[in-house]
């Protein structure tokens, strides 16, 4: 007898102990009576002889009721590791029991007592426990209606904001009304975890590559998951959801029409530049000369008006200056004894 068992057998929870069926690396699953049915009871393993044990990346984002309780795991204390056993344990009941509501094909979630799960037995067609995926015979002509049934579940999964985590051939039996999902402890929550993408790309991308194995076919559905999750994102997923088989690349950011750069609009690799060799960020350079100057290139378009550009005009020098430099020193004094005159007026 083992112990697990024996507060459900003195409760009346179950009637009797039928026989072991398998044993798994997070649990130990038994046949048992309860009532006037054959279920399976779900005896979780403790977590040191669990060989699955580095689950912080799936219980990113769960909490639990008790804001106490929820300190306490995470300080890590002994009373926290407790209650995170006991969260870990109840979470794939929470999950069966969402799941099969939503209509995901999960197996009959029962009872859940005292840390043991109590779910309905899945067979197959001749009412012999179910095999699992990796176990049974394919056909080729059957591999593609496999994989868009396993789609669907996913689908729906995720649809409930559900994540299986783990999803492989060898967590999913072949039941007698098609593919069963099963073994949900480290279900994640697909609104909540930040690696939910890469769990759900790794589900699906374990499920096509199976399938395609059988038929090679099904490569040309390997761009399945990133088009359920962009719908999951965008909120578009349903239940029903059925991708494409197209996988268009993510476009770049184009600007609009009409749309330029700060320093001016482009005529060619660079961005132009006003006649006189000034870069519209240096400011506006002067120009001397007899020419008036052409309209600025953006005149005209939705841009701010360019800045207004004064044009000096060079005087001739006056009878006994010096030409050359000393011309140019005589205009700049002329300028000067021309602003002193203004200030004394």
């Amino acid at each position: 007898m083992t112990d697990p068992l024996a507060p459900l057998l003195a409760d009346g929870v179950i009637d009797e102990v039928v026989a072991r069926l398998k044993s798994g690396k997070e649990a130990d699953v038994w046949l048992v009576r309860h009532g006037s049915e054959i279920v399976v009871a779900k005896v979780y393993k403790a977590r040191e002889a669990r060989s699955f044990r580095n689950n912080a990346a799936y219980k990113e984002g769960r909490q639990v009721r008790s804001s106490r309780t929820q300190r306490a795991i995470d300080r890590g204390s002994r009373f926290g590791r407790a209650a995170a056993e006991d969260a870990w344990k109840a979470k794939e009941s929470d999950a069966l029991y969402r799941l099969h509501a939503a209509g995901v094909r999960v197996p009959r979630p029962v009872l859940f007592y005292e840390g043991v799960l109590l779910m309905e037995v899945v067979v197959d067609a001749h009412g012999h426990p179910a095999p699992r995926l990796v176990d049974a015979p394919i056909p080729r002509e059957q591999a593609a209606a496999v994989y868009a049934d396993l789609r669907r579940q996913a689908v729906g999964m995720l649809a409930c904001d559900l994540i299986h985590g783990d999803l492989s051939p060898y967590n999913v039996l072949v039941g007698s009304n098609g593919p069963v999902v099963i073994d949900l402890p480290q279900v994640v929550g697909a609104a909540h975890n930040s690696q939910a993408e890469a769990f759900f790309l790794r589900d699906l991308h374990n499920i096509h590559r199976f399938c395609a194995s059988i038929d090679p076919a099904l490569q040309a559905a390997q761009g399945d998951g990133r088009e359920i999750w962009r719908a999951y994102v965008r909120r578009e997923l349903t239940a029903d959801f059925v991708p494409t088989g197209r996988n268009p690349e993510p476009q770049r950011h184009r600007r609009p029409e009409g749309h330029h750069r700060r320093d001016g609009p482009r005529d060619g690799p660079g961005p132009a530049r006003p006649r006189g060799g000034a870069h519209p960020q240096q400011g506006p350079r002067v120009h001397t000369g007899a020419t008036p100057l052409r309209a600025h290139p953006g005149a005209g378009s939705n841009r701010a008006p360019p800045e207004v550009i004064r044009v000096v005009r060079l005087e001739p020098p006056r009878k006994g200056a010096a030409g050359g430099a000393d011309g140019a020193a005589s205009v700049g004094n002329g300028r000067r004894r021309r602003r002193r005159g203004r200030r004394h007026r």
